[in-house]
């Protein structure tokens, strides 16, 4: 067996420790640079460049022979175009403009026909451009279509788009804004967009884009999918609401709105609550007025404390405020029948009145006992018109010549005159800042030879009680809803020679689908139905463009 000399441990030491030398030798003349005569540099350092390679070489480009190329002329060909046909010539210049996305890169090349977004916070944050070229080139519509095996999408812009969700929340023949659908072999979806105030049919002003600080958004939805081979399930929502772009983004739920810089501008002076006769034909049993109370919240903005405060407590003698007008005394009641009319003056400026400044006030509930046929109302003078304002203490004669707006709030259910349904009657005043209905639907198909539909809907209102402090600190208004339901189902079976139909319904008396719009001014005339209203559901029973 032979032997073997082991390696020196100095030597293996030796040859480890060198080459860690050099690096670190390496690293601190990087870290200390590189000394050029008397200048210290810093430069990086890595391989040499040989400057021979990199000579610059001469090539020549040709541009492309137009007529040759675009048009296949041959100039020394017989031209005849009896059987090809001459073909114009165009603008040899691409036209249009780029178009980047957030982070600058290059997407496309074209026009911008159509934009809208918005921006907040922000003056002027609402903004809609149309280019002549929607109206001249796509007829004031496009739409932009996909599909992947079983997948199709659609988007559809457009001023004049036929559109229906359910027969209870939304169908426009003239629907101006956004549409997107879905489809797949069991599922389907829309998504509706719109900006209802301010719509603008053809180009917008001086090809520039129309801009807003308040606004009123449209935005809807449904989704449907098949179970079965016979049923089809589905939810719809619908909600409209007012806007402001001062505001901070993300910051509020969208869906109740705030009010307008017109609406909350200045404080309510004034409030009115009206009782009437619901069935004033008659002649009898109309409103009967027990009892009437009004509680006050008002806010100290320096501390943030909010203290209510009852009628007892904002009033000297119960006497003189608040001023009541109209109304037949009875025993223990005052009673409103056919054409008369029981008012209840509330005027925050009444020397009588010692409660909260009108600028303290951040939410108002009256509390009612009433009995018989009732009707009751609100007014105040923030519900502004196209007329004008009627003067405190008010009458029902005042309201009516002045043409003033009033608010439902609640009617009795039935034609009571003998005082059995006595009820107290809570609710809060404010103004309109949203409308929403939605709710869910079933569609049955050749079950047994039978179609059937059910549909079933909740229309929720919200109000906001005007504030301009807590507006100008950016913080929500105090908001209520009211909810009110309506159902519909119908049945029907085709067996030649016959044909069978049923149909079964129930609507609540404050169901609505119609939301109000505000100006740019953030006001909103709630007497004027051609340009103060948006509806859900067009009344369209000619089956025309126009409703």
């Amino acid at each position: 067996m032979g032997r073997t000399r082991g390696i020196p441990a100095w030597l293996v030491l030796l040859a480890l420790v060198l080459p860690a030398t050099e690096a670190i030798g390496q690293s601190l003349d990087r870290r200390f640079g590189t000394q050029r005569g008397a200048q210290l540099t810093f430069e990086p350092r890595g391989p040499g460049v040989l400057f021979d390679a990199l000579d610059p070489a001469l090539k020549k480009w040709y541009v492309p022979q137009e007529l040759y190329v675009d048009y296949g002329f041959r100039q020394w060909e017989y031209s005849n175009y009896a059987r090809d046909l001459y073909q114009r010539y165009v603008n040899t210049n691409r036209q249009g403009g780029p178009f980047y996305d957030l982070y600058g890169n290059y997407q496309t090349w074209g026009w911008l026909v159509f934009d809208w977004n918005q921006t907040q916070p922000g003056q002027f944050g609402s903004s809609i451009y149309k280019d002549p070229r929607f109206n001249s080139w796509f007829n004031a519509v496009t739409v932009s279509a996909d599909s992947r095996d079983q997948y199709y999408l659609a988007i559809t812009i457009g001023e004049r788009i036929r559109t229906a969700l359910t027969p209870l929340t939304f169908s426009k023949p003239r629907f101006n804004g956004i549409q997107m659908d879905f489809a797949a072999d069991k599922y389907e979806a829309t998504l509706l967009f719109s900006r209802a105030s301010e719509a603008i049919l053809g180009t917008t002003p001086a090809l520039q884009p129309s801009t807003s600080t308040n606004a009123t958004n449209m935005m809807g939805g449904r989704a449907t999918a098949q179970v079965g081979d016979f049923v089809k399930v589905g939810a719809t929502m619908v909600n409209a609401h007012h806007s402001q772009t001062l505001a901070e983004a993300f910051e509020r739920n969208p869906f109740i709105g705030t009010l307008g810089a017109g609406q909350g501008s200045d404080p309510i002076r004034v409030l009115a609550v009206v009782l009437s006769d619901d069935s004033p034909e008659d002649g009898q049993g109309g409103a009967a007025l027990f009892a009437h109370d009004i509680i006050i919240t008002a806010e100290d903005f320096d501390t943030k404390k909010r203290t209510k405060y009852r009628l007892r407590e904002v009033v000297a003698d119960p006497t003189k405020w608040p001023v009541i007008t109209g109304g037949f005394p009875r025993e223990g009641f005052l009673a409103a029948d056919g054409e008369e009319q029981i008012v209840i003056n509330y005027d925050f400026t009444d020397l009588a009145y010692i409660g909260p400044r009108p600028t303290e006030i951040v939410d108002i509930q009256f509390d009612l006992v009433v009995a018989n046929d009732y009707k009751i109302q609100v007014w105040s003078d923030r519900q502004i018109g196209r007329g004008s304002l009627p003067s405190p203490p008010l009458t029902g004669l005042d309201l009516a010549q002045a043409g003033a707006v009033l608010f439902d709030v609640r009617s009795a259910a039935g034609n009571v005159t003998d005082n059995s349904n006595q009820q107290r009657v809570v609710f809060d005043y404010g103004l309109p800042s949203a409308n929403m209905v939605f709710g869910f639907t079933m569609e049955v198909l050749q079950l047994m030879g039978f179609d059937a539909y059910a549909e079933y809907d909740i229309n929720r209102d919200y109000t906001q009680y005007p504030n301009l402090t807590l507006a100008n600190a950016d913080r929500n208004l105090r908001t209520h809803a009211r909810d009110a339901a309506a159902w519909m189902i119908n049945v029907s079976k085709q067996a030649y020679p016959f044909f069978l139909f049923g149909e079964a319904f129930s609507m609540d008396p404050d169901y609505s689908t119609t939301a109000f719009i505000v100006d740019s001014g953030g006001n909103v005339y709630y007497d004027d139905t051609r340009t103060s209203m948006y509806e859900f559901v067009d009344d369209n029973d000619d089956q025309d463009r126009t409703p």
